[in-house]
């Protein structure tokens, strides 16, 4: 499974050093990116998928109705994620406690606190409780993967165009087992622009398309088909820094040979997420 990266989202400096230090105890410091403002926070949530977001409700300290942080608890939840989200807030009183209620309630949030009463270890509970709900509820299917990489559209055909195609040795379930494996590190994964999923090539019998990953935060190309074919074609990626004639790519990130045909995972450095994202491959 794919790394936990931990979001904490609060515009108070001297807040960040509790949630890192939280997050070294577990093991995760290198994980945890900090947003102070909402648009920062959006930016990361369309990078990256959170185990774990730590979200203050105002995020403006010189303002008393920024509710800013409902907006990024809404932006997690908009981008299908089981993040386990833990309410936090610096105010007191009735009107806060409804509001972290209700967003509670709305956005499916795991816990709440407030600042006034809060301690370090405290906060360390909070994120291992926090991630061990989130192992328990974001659960990958076996079909995840296929369906990431092909669309979810004529299914039954597609499959066996694309079985027909790599000579895929092997059931349906065996071929999702496959890409589960090949990709379960990496997801969720979205496309580029218009490009759509991933293309068959019944000539040459290669299927291959061009990904942002949302585990790992970097775009990333992917290629699967017959084993003899795909030895030659990772040799000329690796020597030329071009896969299947098709994308520029860095080092190569994964193997996995089974059932006949073989697959790799190729980064493609030097992409933004707003670049790839208006970009087509």
């Amino acid at each position: 499974m794919s790394r936990d990266n931990i979001l904490v989202v609060e515009d108070e400096d001297q807040w960040h050093g509790l949630y890192q230090r939280a997050a070294r105890a577990c093991g995760l410091e290198s994980t945890v990116k900090i947003a102070m403002d909402l648009a920062t926070a959006e930016r990361l949530i369309e990078e990256l998928r959170f185990s774990v977001a730590f979200v203050d409700i105002g995020l403006d300290i010189s303002d008393d109705r920024n509710v800013d942080g409902l907006r990024v608890m809404e932006k997690i939840r908009a981008a299908g994620d089981d993040t386990s989200i833990i309410v936090v807030t610096g105010r007191s009183g009735q009107d806060a406690l409804s509001i972290a209620r209700d967003a509670m309630k709305k956005y499916d949030a795991y816990d709440a606190v407030g600042k006034s009463s809060v301690k370090p270890v405290d906060v360390r509970k909070l994120l291992e409780s926090g991630l061990e709900a989130y192992k328990k509820t974001a659960t990958v299917e076996r079909r995840t993967a296929r369906d990431a990489l092909l669309g979810t559209e004529n299914v039954i055909m597609l499959d066996d165009q694309v079985m027909r195609a790599t000579k895929f040795k092997g059931s349906a379930g065996s071929f999702y087992d496959f890409l589960a494996k090949l990709l379960d590190e990496y997801l969720p994964i979205v496309t580029a622009g218009d490009a759509g999923h991933a293309q068959v090539d019944k000539e040459s019998g290669l299927v291959y398309g061009a990904y942002w990953s949302r585990a790992i935060a970097a775009a990333m190309a992917v290629c699967f088909g017959s084993a003899s074919i795909m030895d030659e074609v990772i040799r000329t990626a690796r020597q030329d820094s071009r896969l299947a004639g098709k994308y520029e790519v860095g080092g190569d990130v994964r193997e996995l040979a089974d059932f006949g045909i073989k697959g790799a995972v190729f980064l493609m450095p030097g992409y933004s997420r707003e670049e790839f994202a208006a970009s087509t491959p």
